[in-house]
């Protein structure tokens, strides 16, 4: 009787995990247009209002759709999220910032969601990105107009990506400049690309990583030395996924989009170090040789907490965590609710509300699809013509 309770148990929480999973994806994607239709009417108003001010207003938006976002990938997962390092002094005031991150799941900028609403600077996040997410529909386009940056990893160009920040030099337009300087995403299953990559590093007179690929320097120094004087401080950023090691004590992919929702991921560790511009090389080889001692720094918390992952002593880094999420307190976590309903469910509910004229009348339903079929293809063509990276 006992298993077969235990049974029925789990099959309850797996389709649990799948409604979850099937709703969310469906009211995330649906909210696009929405969210496209609202950021074109104020393009088209803001037309004759300065650079900053339409920034604003944008951010404002951006903030509004990763609130949603959040909704689903924090409060319907029961996600525990612990804080390491620098937090008290990053969380305690606004800055403009490079945001220097490890690179292994397709979850890794939703985290960036989760450091950046502590410090509320969510809407001013502008991610350095693969030239292949241009093809996203709606979000491809939308994505550079808020500032988001677009390079091709094969075939760089330094002065197209030189041209995309010089858009933020404004000190009215507030901005975390996201990287992920591994230029893709690790996975410890990866053998040829792990072994390419140390190759590079021994190849180049640096110390080869296991946790990490090489990093690539060259976008984030560009941002350095083009926005040295606007920038308060780099952000270096170091993520682990709790449940990624086997019986075996090796390291197993990370959880990505899918995994989140279903429910399969209880926690992620965070550890946030931030250092002053005063401290940061502007000149490029010995900014290299910084970004790639940060890598250093990273693969040493992360083969300390896979040392001891299945257990409850793992953590990233030595200093007291800030347990951000629902359940027991752990690792000498303080219990930390900044990030309550009251942040997301808003933008569920307004998101609820914008769908029941778009979906439930002829004239919505013209303008939800006029606005994804046009605004995608428009996107497309735009960004073609601009060539962007």
């Amino acid at each position: 009787m006992g298993s077969r309770l235990a049974e029925f148990k789990k099959l309850v929480m797996r389709i649990i995990g799948v409604l979850r999973y099937v709703v969310s994806t469906v009211v995330m994607l649906g909210a696009a247009p929405e969210l496209f239709f609202l950021w074109s009417i104020w393009k088209g108003f803001s037309l004759f209002l300065p650079a900053w001010a339409y920034q604003m207003g944008d951010d404002i938006s951006y903030s509004i759709y990763q609130r949603l976002v959040l909704f689903f990938f924090h409060h319907c997962t029961g996600l525990q999220v612990y804080f390491y390092g620098d937090t008290e002094e990053v969380f305690k005031k606004k800055e403009t910032v490079l945001y220097v991150a490890n690179h292994q799941s397709t979850v890794d900028w939703i985290l960036t969601n989760m450091v950046a609403v502590e410090q509320g600077s969510l809407g001013h996040l502008r991610f350095v990105m693969k030239h292949e997410l241009q093809m996203l529909p709606l979000y491809g386009y939308y994505f550079y107009q808020h500032g988001c940056i677009y390079v091709r990893r094969s075939h760089f160009e330094a002065q197209k990506m030189v041209k995309s920040i010089e858009y933020l030099k404004d000190p009215r337009i507030p901005t975390w400049v996201v990287i992920f300087p591994e230029g893709t995403r690790f996975d410890p299953g990866d053998k040829v690309r792990a072994t390419r990559s140390r190759e590079v590093a021994i190849k180049a007179g640096f110390t080869p990583l296991e946790h990490h690929l090489t990093p690539r320097a060259k976008g984030a120094w560009l941002v350095v030395r083009n926005l040295h004087q606007r920038l308060d401080a780099v952000y270096d950023v170091t993520v682990a996924y709790a449940g990624t090691c086997n019986a075996f004590g090796s390291r197993t992919r990370a959880p990505h989009l899918v995994d989140f929702l279903l429910g399969k991921c209880k926690a992620v560790h965070i550890h946030v170090r931030r250092i002053p511009m005063s401290s940061v090389p502007q000149e490029e080889t010995h900014f290299q040789r910084w970004i790639h001692s940060l890598f250093v720094e990273k693969d040493r918390l992360l083969k300390s907490f896979y040392a001891c992952e299945s257990s409850s002593d793992a953590k990233v880094g030595p200093s007291k965590a800030v347990l951000w999420g629902p359940g027991e307190n752990g690792n000498g976590a303080i219990l930390k609710q900044s990030l309550g309903l009251r942040s997301t469910l808003p933008s569920l509910l307004l998101f609820s509300l914008l769908s029941i004229p778009l979906f439930f009348t002829k004239f919505g339903r013209s303008v939800y699809f006029n606005t994804l079929v046009g605004g995608t293809l428009g996107g497309y063509a735009w960004l073609a013509i601009a060539s962007v990276c």
